[in-house]
């Protein structure tokens, strides 16, 4: 029993006093990264003033640039407004976050996003359709709780033994000491505390992304004022790969005000559609035509055409992941025939996140010039922390590039290309008009959601409308978001838009 209770007490030890003699590296590390926290937790008020923030409101007003999003990949990133207001819950891990702004083709858009507890939900405002959160999102959601600028020195707190000391640095002329430490999901966490005030001045990750590979997230903290006993930034940058996503500032910031209920309730009177599926990307390969497939799958759809001796690949959506479920769909239908070409229908990042999957198979990239050097960068970009296949053996992309109209035929099946750019969306972008079947495939122009209503088109999808006419007959769309639909439905939406 003596012998248990020795060697409880030597486990339970504080790891400053584990070992005699010359600390290890390790030690040497943790003891710097614990003098650091514990003088950001003192500058923060002292953890038990942390402790006593049951719950936190914010308002704020600012600018989101449009990464990925924008008119041309190499152009500045086009900006909108956005207005944000958030409550957080830290006890019963309650938040809720809405944000109204209005996108490309001038779309007003108000979201409301909720986690309450192992459930969760958005609901549209514009649409008034409440979808629940997939596993994924609440996952997230639970994570930036626990990385809130409020709460993130206890989080760290309480993963003491994975904090460490990566150094000193400098933030925008002002000297930062480095520590990181490891959230419960494994995600590897660089707090940035200046120096001389001990405030923290920024949190940063780094992560896989599809098309920018292994890239840094930061967000930077700035212009701090104490509630009660609470140093609280009232500015918030974030930024992806060094460029700025999102600059907020907040107008109004309150500790224990208090959470209204009525926040986390789903609304009586909106649509209640189903949730995103979970687990690994599924790709379902329906027949729309002699040889022509529409593939669903999650949030984003693919078409593909089996012609004599090779596949056509429309689209190779959001991440290799889901392209490798796509590619497997064609193996199903097409056998050994390879997927020679694949047409992005725009540069946007959400449409072009799995095109080095289709690369790494050896299919040739079909698309407009402007996007050529996008394409080469994306097929370039280191992927060291999550290797894919073309990080693994590296080639150079083959890319051919057209304006206005491509044909693709074997006399028994054709595809036509067609280039209906500039749209209020973005510069350069392809719709796929398959004649036989009377068919268009047509990402983010005009979308149908899979449940609820269609809304009125915007500016968009109005324009879209009027260029559809020059294609040829029509009779059913094929949408990169959403269910297969008709012309009918298009023209609905186009009269029930304001004027």
């Amino acid at each position: 029993m003596h012998v248990y209770l020795l060697a409880m007490a030597i486990a339970m030890a504080p790891l400053s006093v584990a070992t005699a003699g010359t600390p290890t590296t390790t030690e040497q590390s943790y003891r710097q990264a614990r003098e650091v926290l514990d003088a950001a937790l003192q500058a923060a008020g002292g953890a038990d003033a942390l402790r006593a923030v049951k719950d936190v409101s914010r308002v704020g007003r600012g600018t989101v640039f449009n990464q990925g999003q924008s008119l041309k990949p190499d152009a500045p990133y086009t900006q909108r407004g956005v207005d944000v207001s958030s409550v957080a819950d830290f006890g019963r891990k309650w938040s809720a976050t809405e944000t109204a702004t209005t996108t490309a083709g001038n779309v007003p858009t108000r979201v409301r996003a909720v986690l309450k507890g192992d459930a969760g939900f958005t609901f549209n405002r514009v649409t008034s359709v409440v979808t629940p959160t997939a596993p994924a999102g609440l996952t997230g959601a639970r994570n930036a709780l626990g990385r809130d600028p409020v709460s993130v020195l206890l989080t760290a707190n309480s993963r003491a033994e994975t904090l460490r000391y990566l150094g000193e640095a400098a933030l925008e002329g002002r000297p930062q000491r480095v520590i990181t430490f490891a959230d419960a999901d494994g995600t590897q966490i660089a707090l940035y505390v200046d120096a001389q005030t001990h405030l923290l001045s920024k949190q940063e990750t780094a992560a896989d992304n599809a098309v920018l590979g292994d890239v840094v997230s930061e967000v930077l903290y700035s212009d701090h004022r104490k509630i009660g006993a609470v140093p609280v930034p009232f500015h918030v940058v974030s930024r992806t790969g060094g460029e700025v996503t999102q600059d907020l500032t907040y107008s109004e910031i309150k500790l224990n005000g208090g959470v209204p209920e009525t926040l986390f309730e789903e609304p009586k009177e909106a649509v209640r559609v189903s949730a995103p599926p979970s687990g690994p990307p599924v790709a379902k390969a329906n027949a729309v035509g002699q040889d022509a497939y529409f593939v669903e799958g999650g949030t984003h759809n693919s078409l593909f055409v089996v012609f004599s001796d090779h596949v056509l690949l429309i689209e190779a959506p959001q991440s290799v992941e889901r392209a490798q479920a796509v590619l497997g769909a064609i193996r199903e239908v097409a056998g050994d025939k390879p997927v020679r070409y694949v047409v992005p229908t725009h540069y946007h990042f959400d449409h072009s996140g799995g095109l080095r999957a289709a690369v790494a198979a050896g299919a040739t990239v079909v698309t407009t010039a402007g996007n050529r050097a996008f394409v080469e960068r994306l097929a370039a970009a280191p992927h060291v922390l999550r290797p894919d296949a073309l990080s693994r053996s590296p080639k150079k992309p083959l890319i051919e590039t057209f304006s206005g109209k491509r044909v693709f035929t074997d006399g028994t099946h054709t595809v036509e290309l067609i280039d209906v750019g500039p749209t209020p969306h973005v510069d350069e972008i392809l719709v796929a008009y398959l004649p036989r079947e009377k068919l268009v495939f047509v990402a983010d122009l005009f979308g149908i959601p899979a449940e609820g209503p269609i809304p009125p088109a915007g500016a968009t999808a109005r324009e879209f409308a009027q260029k559809l006419k020059t294609l040829g007959p029509v009779e059913r769309i094929a949408p990169g978001h959403g269910r297969l639909g008709t012309l009918e439905e298009l023209t609905a939406a186009v009269a029930k838009a304001q004027p």
